[in-house]
């Protein structure tokens, strides 16, 4: 992570923060998250994001393949900015229709 920190500009969306920020507050910890984030650029969920999460969301429902209201966001957001989504979830996320899905191992085969 902190190689590709230090020679891609890295995006994490603010529903990611949100995740990591609650799973820690609910273990009552820190993992100096600010310097995790401090580097990153945190895309936010705006109109249009929301927008093609609402009509994604609702496709995926219909097609029995639903990832979650959170999952969806996530994947809208990356959408909408054209990138692609690092996750260790490839199985979960790869039911988006368009999203560019990536993997740690996948990552690491660049460097």
């Amino acid at each position: 992570m902190a190689r590709a920190v230090q020679e891609y500009v890295c995006h994490i969306t603010a529903i990611t923060v949100y995740e990591l920020i609650f799973g820690l507050a609910r273990a009552r910890k820190t993992v100096g998250e600010e310097d995790l984030l401090g580097p990153l650029n945190i895309l936010p969920l705006d109109e249009a994001a929301a927008r093609r999460a609402a009509h994604l969301h609702a496709l995926l429902i219909r097609r029995n393949e639903d990832i979650g209201v959170k999952d969806v966001l996530i994947a809208a957001i990356c959408l909408e900015h054209s990138l692609p989504l690092l996750t260790s979830n490839e199985r979960h996320f790869s039911r988006v229709p368009g999203l560019n899905v990536l993997t740690p191992q996948e990552l690491l085969a660049f460097y």
